[in-house]
């Protein structure tokens, strides 16, 4: 289904580690995902782009993400019980599935004895509220099924409302410029569409990756059949979100640091040179306290001397 849909699929993906902050123990445990839409980078920006791209992205992180890393972002994650799994199994499903920073979790479960789709969907409104990801779904495989023979297809409406800055410094415009030189979207005070409803972050500057339509399209059909909540956008996913801390205090940027590992799938924290010090602490406090482990510290020198 995925393939079908302009996606690049694959099953037991184990999510990669890498981090902008405490750096991953070698032994770590690794989760299996039993499987994953994948957006490929390569298909969506063209080859050349994308090769800019990392080169960009590895001088920003120090070469800590791999190109192969980079290139496949997942969208969809899927776990898959089809015994009779334990409340705690499917509860590590949840939290394993939000490790992926896949933009839609989906637990599949086949009702054998005590699970049914009842009892999961209150394991998964455990594991939404811990974890504040509300993107999390139970579906049963007969469920999917009836999607496959859906002759019907909605189309996915864009939940974005673009901000116009009246004014944009210097570090917003060079990313702006070299966003669009990547073929990305790039916007300025940038509002996640998930969090409408609630404290709603604004992020300086974010580089939107458009989801292939038919994707698109399809997880809208199964979010309308089945009354899936989404909150997020479906056209689009946040890549890359960047925050630009330059005057501000210990406890803004530390703000920052929250809004770009919740908001983004890579996110970057720029500051002068005098403030790469302590801005590398808060991350590193916040990937053991939080495991906010994909947020970078960049020095905006770095960012004025993009071409």
């Amino acid at each position: 289904m995925g393939r079908k849909h302009g996606l690049y699929t694959k099953d037991e993906w184990r999510p990669p580690s890498f981090s902008g902050g405490v750096q991953p123990e070698e032994d770590e445990y690794t989760p299996s995902i039993d499987m994953v839409w994948f957006i490929d980078l390569v298909d969506a920006l063209g080859k050349d782009k994308f090769d800019r791209l990392y080169l960009v992205v590895s001088e920003w992180t120090d070469g800590k993400i791999p190109k192969d890393t980079l290139r496949f972002v997942p969208y969809v994650a899927f776990e898959v019980e089809v015994s009779d799994p334990t409340s705690k199994t499917v509860y590590s499903d949840f939290h394993n599935m939000v490790a992926t920073r896949a933009a839609i979790k989906i637990e599949v479960i086949r009702e054998v004895s005590d699970m049914n789709l009842k009892r999961a969907e209150r394991i998964r409104n455990s594991a939404a509220w811990l974890c504040g990801d509300e993107d999390m779904f139970v579906l049963t495989p007969y469920m999917l099924e009836d999607i496959l023979k859906m002759k019907e297809r909605f189309s996915a409406s864009c939940l974005l409302t673009e901000r116009k800055a009246h004014r944009l410094g210097l570090v917003q415009k060079k990313l702006v410029s070299l966003g669009e030189k990547l073929n990305l979207k790039a916007e300025v005070e940038f509002t996640p569409p998930e969090r409408m409803k609630v404290y709603t972050p604004r992020l300086d500057v974010a580089w939107l990756l458009g989801v292939p339509k038919s994707a698109a399209d399809l997880m809208a059909t199964i979010s309308k059949k089945y009354s899936l909540k989404i909150t997020r956008d479906l056209c689009h996913l946040t890549l890359f979100g960047f925050e630009y801390e330059k005057k501000t205090g210990h406890k803004h940027m530390a703000g920052g640091v929250a809004n770009l590992s919740r908001h983004s799938y890579i996110g970057f924290l720029i500051t002068p040179s005098e403030k790469t010090s302590i801005a590398r602490r808060i991350v590193n406090k916040y990937s053991l306290a939080f495991g906010f482990n994909n947020v970078f510290v960049v020095d905006e020198d770095v960012i004025l001397e993009e071409a």
